[in-house]
């Protein structure tokens, strides 16, 4: 998994940078075909913004906002969206991949 981070009008500090790596890469334990997240960090007027876009194989493009006072806020904001959205998602894949004979049903054509 690739973690592209960038930061607009500010500067990340060091802490902040390996806070999100931490926290994005606990997702992959929901979704393992993450491909890439790429991380955007905005400073404006005092208000922390963090926008997470995930890319995963053979699926959609995950988006998620986050806002707070302080850019861990934000982070973590964002990374318990992404994983409800990528847990929605695997219980979606697995209940459509689950859809079969229903209970007490006979097989017709047997030997």
């Amino acid at each position: 998994m690739n973690i592209t981070m960038s930061a607009l009008h500010c500067t990340l500090p060091a802490p902040v940078r390996r806070h999100a790596e931490a926290r994005l890469e606990r997702l992959a334990r929901f979704e393992p075909r993450i491909q890439g997240i790429d991380v955007t960090f905005e400073k404006d007027h005092g208000l922390h913004r963090v926008e997470a876009r995930i890319s995963v194989a053979g699926g959609p493009i995950m988006v998620a906002h986050g806002t707070g006072d302080g850019f861990r806020a934000a982070i973590d904001r964002i990374a318990d969206r992404l994983g409800r959205q990528l847990k929605r998602r695997r219980e979606r894949r697995r209940a459509h991949r689950s859809a079969g004979l229903p209970q007490g049903a006979a097989v017709v054509g047997g030997p």
